[in-house]
């Protein structure tokens, strides 16, 4: 009897002090205080790591070196002005009869060109909107990397947490078991079975905080910033409503959904849109070289300064002057070249549409199909935390083996593991989203959702 009531005050002791809500910071670790000092949010990190990207800066000089040849372009159209001087002075009678000098001033513009200019123009034109473009990709590029760096150092900082969580409760598994095996109500085998369980935990949290170690690294080398920043969580109670949604949509509303994101995607991806000014310049190149094949017609005006007489000799009239380029064989050449580029402009922009047609329908589905398995496993986990204090509590009266709490324990590491990962397939697949509709930020498309 004695026995048996020391073995109870014991159990009861470990219940009321050293029982901990094991793994309650599945949920709750993505959570937090927001206005706490020295975090770093998700819009912070891509700020930072769009100011750091030597690729963006890339990108910013090709779309200034584009906008430099369109000027060019555009002053080749202009007059051309020239002046010309000379001075000469000989040995006379007297030193002011020795000097002579005249100045001269000539002005010159292409008049007729059939067009081939203004071609050109418009094709430079439509080069810097393509780099432009390119630029805009370069950005939302630059976003997706630190969106998923990011997202990895929360996702391995749950799962750090989550592996404490589980090698906690194995250690008040381990201090309960200790007294039973005092007492002689448990066998030597199931306590070291649960020593063994220990390592196991042990050994998944030490590679957790190796991962956890190297996110943050990589993080930091995005952003600039130092490795040990504390980040800003997500909320996932803010995605309940468009969680909710999403899951509500029956298969007419998704068509709907998905024709309207492909719809914007065609109208904003940037990738998509470099294709099309890609096809445009071809056009443009085809029209100048077409061109080409009629004459240059330029006018030219000049006058001439006297020093000695001071008087400006203007030339009799106006010069024209044509020239045509007679090699037909070349410029046959050069516009066929010009046609089959604009053939694979074209081919290019159409498997681009097509390409991203089907990229953002299985974004679509993917990002659907995440957001509906996140209420069941949450569901899950409440019942497998249950079932374990159940367990628990029948393992302190002896009325549940050791095996019987290593397995319900077990259940509520695996289903929280799974809420976690599909949590952060969630956000994942939302920034795949968001980048192939040619977004920098995810309002529109969550704007988008019915």
């Amino acid at each position: 009897m004695k026995i048996y009531i020391r073995v109870f005050l014991s159990v009861f002791l470990f219940s009321v002090f050293a029982v901990p809500d094991i793994h309650a910071q599945s949920v709750q670790v993505q959570t937090g205080d927001k206005k706490i000092t020295g975090q770093l949010s998700l819009s912070e990190a891509r700020s930072l790591a769009l100011a750091k990207s030597a690729a963006v800066r890339k990108y910013m000089l090709a779309v200034d070196k584009a906008s430099l040849v369109k000027k060019s372009q555009d002053y080749s159209a202009l007059p051309s002005l020239s002046a010309s001087g000379s001075a000469a002075y000989s040995i006379p009678d007297s030193l002011s009869d020795g000097l002579s000098a005249s100045a001269g001033l000539s002005a010159s513009a292409t008049v007729f060109d059939a067009g081939k200019n203004s071609a050109l123009s418009k094709k430079y034109d439509f080069a810097v909107q393509e780099a432009r473009e390119n630029l805009r990709a370069g950005r939302i590029t630059v976003i997706d990397t630190v969106d998923s760096a990011f997202f990895a150092v929360l996702e391995d900082q749950a799962s750090l947490d989550a592996a404490q969580s589980d090698l906690d409760a194995a250690k008040l598994r381990l201090e309960i078991a200790q007294v039973k095996a005092e007492t002689g109500t448990l066998s030597k085998s199931d306590l070291l079975e649960v020593k063994s369980e220990i390592a196991s935990y042990q050994a998944i949290l030490d590679k957790a905080k190796a991962a956890l170690i190297s996110a943050k690294a990589k993080l930091s080398s995005l952003t600039g910033g130092a490795a040990s920043s504390v980040l800003v969580p997500v909320d996932f109670s803010e995605y309940d409503e468009l969680i909710r949604k999403l899951g509500s949509m029956d298969s007419g509303a998704l068509d709907d959904f998905v024709s309207s994101v492909v719809s914007t995607a065609r109208s904003n991806s940037p990738s998509y849109s470099s294709y099309l000014f890609a096809s445009k310049e071809a056009g443009q190149t085809l029209s100048a070289a077409k061109r080409a094949c009629f004459p240059t017609v330029s006018a030219a005006l000049s006058g001439e300064f006297n020093a000695d007489s001071g008087t400006i000799i203007p030339e009799s009239g106006v010069t024209l002057s044509a020239s045509m380029d007679l090699d037909v064989w070349v410029l046959g050449n050069t516009i066929k070249q010009a046609q089959n580029s604009l053939e694979q402009a074209k081919l290019d922009t159409i498997d681009e549409g097509e390409t991203l047609d089907l990229d953002v329908a299985q974004a679509v589905y993917s990002w659907v199909s995440s957001a509906l398995t996140i209420p069941s496993s949450s569901t899950a986990l409440e019942y497998a935390r249950t079932n374990y204090e159940n367990v628990l509590e029948k393992f302190k009266l002896s009325s549940a083996t050791g095996s019987d709490v290593s397995t319900a324990q077990a259940l509520v590491s695996t289903d929280e593991k799974a809420l976690i990962s599909d949590q952060y397939d969630f956000l994942s697949n939302l920034s795949t989203l968001r980048s192939l509709a040619g977004f920098e930020d995810e309002s529109e498309i969550i704007a988008a959702v019915k």
